[in-house]
C-alpha cells in the first residue's frame, strides 16, 4: 500500500465524478491530485513540513479514540478514496487486507497493535526523499512516477539510496 499513497503514505486519494467522466487524456492524474492536497502554500512544490503537516493531520483524523496511536482499524481509515470510488472487486479485497496488515505490522515497531506518528515518521521520511529524485528537498510533479513506472522517474532508473 503507498502511505504517502496512504499517507503515506496517503493511502491517499481524492476526484470528483466530473473529472472521472472525462477523457483519459483530460484527467488528472492521481499523483499530481495528492500532489495538491499536500501543498499547502501552493507553489507547486510539496516540502518535507508540508508533506508532514498532512500525514499529521490524517493520522489526528483516523486516531478516532484520540489514544496517539492507531488501531488496526483505525489504521485502514487512513487510505483516503475519492468519493466516487466504487468498492474494490471482491478478489483485490483480500490482498488489499494482506497489504494493510502487512504495512501495519511492518509500522508498529514496539509490536502494542498500536502504530503511532513516532513510528510512521522513518516510513514517511524514507519515502519523501525516494520521491524526491533530485534531492531539492522538495517533491514537484515532475519527479512523481508515471502510471506503470513503480520505481523510476518517467522511464528512468530508481534513483539511489541516500
Amino acid at each position: 500500500m503507498k502511505f504517502a499513497s496512504t499517507l503515506a503514505l496517503g493511502a491517499a486519494l481524492l476526484a470528483s465524478g466530473a473529472a472521472s467522466a472525462q477523457a483519459p487524456e483530460a484527467r488528472p492524474d492521481r499523483g499530481a491530485r495528492m500532489l495538491e492536497m499536500f501543498d499547502a502554500n501552493r507553489d507547486g512544490r510539496v516540502s518535507w513540513d508540508e508533506a508532514w503537516s498532512f500525514v499529521t493531520a490524517r493520522f489526528a483524523t483516523a486516531d478516532g479514540d484520540r489514544s496517539g496511536g492507531l488501531s488496526m482499524q483505525e489504521f485502514a481509515t487512513l487510505r483516503m478514496r475519492r468519493a466516487d470510488a466504487s468498492a474494490p472487486p471482491a478478489e483485490h479485497a483480500g490482498r488489499m487486507e494482506q497489504m494493510r496488515g502487512n504495512m501495519f505490522r511492518g509500522l508498529d515497531a514496539n509490536r502494542d497493535a498500536q502504530v503511532t506518528l513516532d513510528e510512521m515518521r522513518p516510513f514517511a521520511e524514507a519515502r519523501f526523499r525516494g520521491m524526491d529524485a533530485n534531492s531539492d528537498g522538495a517533491v514537484t510533479v515532475d519527479e512523481l512516477p508515471r502510471r506503470g513506472h513503480h520505481h523510476g522517474r518517467r522511464g528512468e532508473a530508481a534513483p539511489a539510496t541516500r
